[in-house]
């Protein structure tokens, strides 16, 4: 999947499908100086707390100007927009993230239900259900996002690699909210606990056992639902 972003004041969204998955900005070239890029007023409390988030504004704001699509595609939408100046993620500006309805999710034919706090997954599929371990992302920099809303699931590959993580295998991938998916793991031994990048991880087993029902069902018969919060390790 690709999403282009047009920010001129707003943003406006165009989607094409493709086998990769990348992010757009047309406009800015790898050898753009950070200074070019659109301003993000950020508040400042008289306390020393935005610091941090001074530093890594101007740090992501940096990599973008270096290199553009390769930001675009490694990168979170929500650092994207830090970056870039866009307006802040609200559900009507993004439908490429596949948000849906929860009423709209319960009456979906396969129902996947991600709870961050037990770190467990449910299937829901004719009148039954399944409940899987998952690692999802290390909190607070890797958090798996999205708690509270519902997805349809929008690309599918059953041999992915992360263009992120140095081609890292991605077995039965099942994304759902940007750049977050489902997937198998090798690292069996941590499900149950948060360790991922932000993925969904599940055994390589429970990962085919989930993108099997998806793709005999169709996306569009598919709801993903993330609830909870990540623990503290």
């Amino acid at each position: 999947m690709r999403i282009r972003y047009l920010a001129a004041g707003t943003a406006l969204l165009i989607f094409t499908c493709n086998t990769g998955f990348a992010f757009d900005l047309p406009g800015l070239n790898k050898a753009q100086d950070p200074a070019d890029l659109p301003y993000v007023s950020l508040p400042r409390p008289a306390d020393a707390g935005m610091t941090a988030l001074d530093s890594r504004l101007q740090a992501l704001r940096a990599e973008a100007a270096a290199d553009p699509d390769k930001f675009l595609d490694e990168r979170t939408p929500e650092e994207a927009s830090m970056a870039f100046g866009l307006p802040a993620q609200e559900e009507e500006l993004f439908p490429s993230r596949a948000l849906i309805a929860n009423a709209l999710a319960q009456a979906a034919e396969v129902r996947i239900k991600v709870d961050l706090s037990a770190q467990r997954l449910t299937l829901e599929l004719d009148g039954s259900s399944q409940v899987f371990k998952i690692s999802s992302g290390l909190a607070p920099e890797h958090a798996t996002p999205g708690s509270g809303r519902c997805f349809r699931p929008d690309f599918m590959e059953s041999m992915h690699y992360s263009s992120l993580y140095n081609k890292a295998p991605m077995p039965n991938s099942v994304f759902f909210n940007g750049n977050i998916a489902m997937h198998g793991t090798e690292a069996v031994k941590l499900l149950g606990q948060p360790a991922s990048h932000g993925c969904v991880r599940l055994s390589k087993a429970d990962s085919r056992t989930i993108f099997e029902a998806v793709l005999a069902h169709g996306r569009a018969n598919t709801s993903v639902c993330v609830t909870g919060k990540t623990p503290a390790k």
